[in-house]
C-alpha cells in the first residue's frame, strides 16, 4: 500500500463526508476539490523522479501514523470515495448524475463505516440507564436543584 496515496485518499473521504452533510458550505466544497486535486496530482504520471524534499518525507511519516489506526476496509472505502469524487469533479458535464450517484454511494458507505458505533442498540442502553434511576422531568430536576441551593449554609465574610 502506498502510504502517501492512502493519506490523501483519507483526506478526500473526510472532505466528501463533510460537504455531503452541508452542501451549502462553500468552504467544505472547496476542501473537497483541493483534496481531490492533490490526490489527482499525486497519482498523475510524472516525468520527474520521486520527490526527495523534506515536505514529502514528513507527509509519508504522517501517513504511516494515520495508517496504523486505519484498517483495510477504511482504506478501501477512502480509495472508493476518492476515485468517484475525482471522476465526478472531472466529468464533462458538471451535472453528470451517474458520476454523482456513484460518488454519493461511496461517501455514504464511508460515513456508515467511519461513524462511531454503539456497542448495543440505543433502546436497550436507555432501558439499562432507567434501571439505575427513574426518569425525572426537567421541572422536578430544577426544583430539586434550587431547593438544595437554598438549603446550603451561607458563609459570612
Amino acid at each position: 500500500m502506498d502510504d502517501e496515496a492512502a493519506l490523501l485518499e483519507r483526506q478526500v473521504a473526510m472532505a466528501a463526508s463533510a460537504w455531503r452533510r452541508a452542501k451549502a458550505d462553500t468552504e467544505a466544497y472547496r476542501r473537497l476539490v483541493v483534496a481531490t486535486r492533490a490526490w489527482d496530482a499525486y497519482v498523475a504520471p510524472t516525468l520527474v523522479g520521486p520527490a526527495t524534499d523534506n515536505v514529502a518525507a514528513q507527509l509519508r511519516r504522517a501517513a504511516r501514523e494515520v495508517l496504523r489506526a486505519t484498517d483495510d476496509e477504511a482504506t478501501r472505502l477512502a480509495h472508493l470515495v476518492t476515485t468517484t469524487a475525482s471522476v465526478w469533479l472531472h466529468a464533462a458535464a458538471p451535472t453528470d448524475s451517474v458520476a454523482y450517484e456513484r460518488f454519493g454511494r461511496a461517501a455514504d458507505a464511508w460515513d456508515a463505516y467511519a461513524a462511531p458505533q454503539l456497542g448495543e442498540p440505543t433502546e436497550e442502553l436507555l432501558d439499562q440507564l432507567a434501571d439505575d434511576s427513574a426518569p425525572v422531568s426537567l421541572g422536578e430536576a430544577v426544583a430539586d436543584f434550587t431547593s438544595q441551593i437554598r438549603k446550603a449554609p451561607r458563609r459570612n465574610r
